[in-house]
């Protein structure tokens, strides 16, 4: 299989095939407004609002994220999906990295989840890719 985030034939947009956010490896949870925003798609796939948090969250690994690609983009999501952006999604919109960069650092912090996930590196290594790449906006 092709690696989904490593060629330039997907325009400018890096989020296809990376799904960090969605994946629970950025994000552990998603804030949703109510029931009404969590939509039809995720209540059909077995997706739970955490009620007691304010707002609303769901847990994620979200199910409809596939590959580091929403199934459910075409169809219904959440505004928190459509609003998030990472920071380096930013840094690319804003011409600070160009787009084959951003995929290599996604690329690689695949890889780094990997081998977290595998044993062989720690998990401070993941943490410092993201913190470094992608949660600057988070934390503002």
């Amino acid at each position: 299989m092709d690696d989904p985030v490593a060629g330039s034939d997907l325009g400018e947009s890096i989020c296809i095939g990376c799904g960090l956010c969605c994946d629970g490896t950025l994000l552990s949870h998603l804030a949703v407004s109510d029931e009404s925003d969590l939509g039809m798609p995720l209540r059909a796939m077995g997706v739970e609002l955490i009620a007691v948090a304010e707002p609303p969250v769901f847990e994620l690994p979200c199910p409809a994220v596939e590959h580091g690609t929403c199934t459910i983009h075409h169809l219904h999501r959440p505004r928190a999906c459509c609003q998030f952006e990472c920071s380096l999604s930013r840094a690319v919109l804003d011409g600070e990295i160009d787009p084959d960069a951003a995929r290599a650092v996604i690329a690689r912090t695949l890889e780094v989840r990997a081998a977290v996930g595998d044993g062989q590196s720690p998990r401070t290594d993941l943490d410092q890719l993201l913190d470094r790449h992608f949660r600057a906006s988070i934390h503002q």
